[in-house]
């Protein structure tokens, strides 16, 4: 259906939007990542949510929104741990040094993604269980 599709795009997009700062802030902190983190954030946090969304919009529906509750899961997931549970530089009771309002950014920021990814993985969940009880 196409409401799901602008539905589930238009969040990934949001999200992907907000990544986009949230990285940027890593960059004003220096905040290092390691190959596999960059690997991880480029193809399971970018890579695969957007290809999802792009399928919503074919005949490959359903594959779609199993790319994009992987890639959200993941993303949640990957989120919950180097923000919230390891210490490192990456977590937000642990940053480096800066001014307070870039230390803000990071952590409003690292919030709404893990928000936005919980809310996008849920969405997709939900359609995907509404398209098999619709062909039922």
């Amino acid at each position: 259906m196409k409401i799901e599709a602008i539905i589930v795009t238009v969040v990934v997009l949001i999200h992907h939007i907000i990544a986009f700062v949230h990285g940027g802030v890593h960059t004003e902190l220096t905040i290092p990542m390691a190959l596999w983190q960059t690997s991880f954030i480029n193809i399971v946090i970018v890579l695969i949510p957007l290809t999802g969304a792009v399928l919503l919009w074919t005949r490959h529906r359903q594959l779609g929104l199993y790319g994009v509750i992987v890639g959200m899961v993941g993303a949640l997931l990957f989120g919950i741990v180097h923000h919230y549970m390891l210490v490192s530089p990456d977590h937000i009771s642990h940053l480096p040094a800066a001014a307070a309002h870039i230390h803000a950014k990071f952590e409003w920021t690292a919030g709404a993604i893990v928000m936005l990814e919980g809310v996008v993985a849920a969405l997709a969940a939900y359609f995907l269980g509404r398209g098999a009880r619709d062909k039922t």
